[in-house]
């Protein structure tokens, strides 16, 4: 079987990307004997993006007796709709590092077929789907991926999240002018401050900072001013007085913003500025609307994640992020102050609302979590309500994951893509591509967790204490993983498994007394093999060793005093 690939002389780098992978993956199926680029033998697969009705990484096949045509409006539909192409001749692109190859690529059968993407924005922040080549293939274009332009391209932030003590640092204007930062009780606050957002001043140093950022960075076109990463608002009498109008501290918040971007936008037009709906500021504000050169992002983090958001209105209370710690699930209050309800009102008057979801267990990477029954009805109630972008917030530390963290990735970029996808479909080709033959064993393991939490409620703070996580239930997925660790023939499906059965193993092990005879020895025999596997962390972005100490030390990790926070580039 011999393919050509065909494009203009004039074509972009893009076009070429897809070409070459094209000519990659066809080439590695036993039964194609030659690619050629630009050729005139065999069957002809032609590559273009002068579909001007096709944009934003849309792109459409159609096949007929001369061959196979890709084309889409930009360079992104073209990589995309390659890759598409790829797949209906059977190769699936399951992990990072693992791709299936069909022996015999599947014939296209006449006709055509238009893919739009459902989300504008769709990112991964799971630290493996993070890595361009794999992000193109599925149909990603994350801001903090290595995508490359000659991939297609990423959405271009600047400065993503909680900018105000980049914009305004306490370290420089505390001292001189602690009016910047925010008023409780009458004190202005150094520590866990926001920024007052009435003070002339401090709008003045915003847009400064924006613009200084814009000017430095002119690939980019967002550019964040959202709050930092705790509570503890302004409560000066201004600053007040606004939020009381506006029945939500988000009345300061969008009011700033608006004014911020629209001074940008005078010397940058184009641009847009980006900001939280976030812990307390989540609720819409009762009079503003967000200019149309704003962008809001509403995040998720007191929900349930187990059930999903139209059904259920449990939420935390209090967030700690810094610790890893939340408050009780409650009753949402019935006036207008739900998730659901906020999501609705953001969506009422914000022209571009953008979502921060939370898809794994961040205090214990390792602990199963049981979400993978919501990642489809959350992603298309977010769709229902016009939502432009999703950011699904995972297991970003620099090494693997484990808890099924390369089958949601997996699950998540399909669904972002269009979240009407045939879930048990994707569920089945993952597992017989990626467990090969523990597949069997697997498939009932991910079956367990799906029906894991019941009628309980799953918070992303979660200890391993958590009454849906009983000692019977751990019981059945470690015999499951014994038998598919049995199954698995070969040494990249063995490692697979036993990446997967750290997970079990952290929760058997952090539930002992640390009293038991031996517990300090398995603790070290579980770090050795987590640390072989690949796993970097097991709380977020905290000390490996100061990690092994405490889990020597407490049951169920519940002392973390101790343990020191660790920053890198994300």
């Amino acid at each position: 079987m011999k393919y050509s690939v065909c494009f203009s002389a004039q074509a972009s780098g893009p076009v070429r990307y897809a070409a070459s992978e094209l000519k990659r993956y066809l080439c590695a199926s036993p039964s194609v004997e030659e690619v050629q680029i630009q050729g005139s033998e065999g069957i002809r697969i032609r590559l273009s993006e002068s579909a001007s009705d096709l944009t934003g990484g849309a792109f459409r096949i159609r096949a007929d007796a001369s061959g196979v045509l890709v084309e889409a409006g930009d360079g992104a539909g073209v990589v995309y709709g390659a890759h598409a192409l790829l797949e209906k001749m059977g190769y699936r692109f399951l992990a990072v590092d693992c791709d299936v190859i069909p022996d015999l690529p599947a014939e296209i059968k006449p006709g055509e077929e238009v893919q739009k993407p459902a989300f504008r924005a769709r990112e991964l922040f799971w630290r493996e789907a993070m890595d361009g080549s794999f992000a193109v293939r599925l149909r990603l274009n994350s801001a903090r991926s290595t995508i490359r332009p000659e991939q297609g391209g990423k959405m271009m932030f600047y400065n993503f999240s909680h900018t105000f003590d980049a914009l305004v640092p306490v370290s420089r204007w505390y001292d001189t002018h602690p009016e910047y930062f925010s008023e409780e009780n009458g004190v202005r606050l150094r520590e866990k401050t926001q920024l007052c957002l009435t003070n002339p001043d401090v709008l003045r140093l915003c847009t400064e900072g924006v613009r200084a950022w814009a000017d430095a960075h002119p690939e980019c076109d967002i550019f964040s001013v959202s709050m930092n990463d705790w509570y503890h608002p302004c409560q000066c009498p201004a600053c007040r007085a606004v939020d009381e109008a506006e029945g939500s501290h988000a009345g300061t918040v969008i009011r700033f913003v608006n004014q911020v971007a629209e001074q940008v936008e005078r010397t940058h037009p184009g641009i847009r500025i980006h900001t939280f709906a976030y812990l307390y500021c989540r609720r819409p504000p009762k009079l503003t609307r967000p200019r149309d050169n704003v962008i809001v992002r509403l995040c998720s983090i007191e929900c349930c994640f187990s059930h999903p958001i139209r059904a259920c209105r449990r939420e935390h209370g209090g967030i700690d992020v810094q610790y890893g710690s939340a408050a009780g699930f409650a009753v949402a209050p019935a006036n207008g102050e739900s998730y659901l309800q906020d999501l609705e009102g953001w969506s009422r008057i914000c022209r571009h609302l953008f979502i921060w979801d939370y898809t794994t267990n961040y205090a214990n990477y390792l602990l199963p979590f049981p979400n993978l029954d919501v990642l489809q009805e959350n992603l298309r109630l977010f769709r229902d309500y016009r939502v432009e972008g999703v950011f699904e917030q995972g297991n970003f530390s620099l090494g693997r994951s484990s808890a099924l963290g390369p089958l949601k990735i997996y699950l998540l970029a399909k669904l972002l893509w269009n979240p009407d996808a045939d879930v048990e479909c994707l569920i089945r080709e993952f597992a017989q591509g990626y467990w090969r033959q523990a597949a069997r064993f697997m498939l009932e393991y991910v079956e367990l967790w799906r029906h894991a939490a019941g009628d309980a409620h799953v918070g992303i703070y979660d200890m391993p204490d958590a009454p849906w996580l009983t000692d019977t239930l751990l019981e059945k997925a470690a015999g499951l993983l014994r038998r598919a660790l049995e199954a698995a023939g070969e040494d990249t499906v063995r490692e697979r498994v036993r990446r997967e059965a750290l997970s079990v193993r952290y929760a058997v092990l952090v539930r002992e007394d640390p009293e038991d005879a031996g517990h300090a020895g398995r603790v070290d025999s579980f770090l050795r093999d987590a640390a072989e596997l690949g796993i970097t962390e097991l709380f977020e972005r905290k000390d490996w060793e100061d990690t092994a100490t405490c889990l020597k030390k407490s049951r169920y990790t519940r002392d973390r005093a101790d343990v020191r926070g660790i920053s890198y580039p994300i």
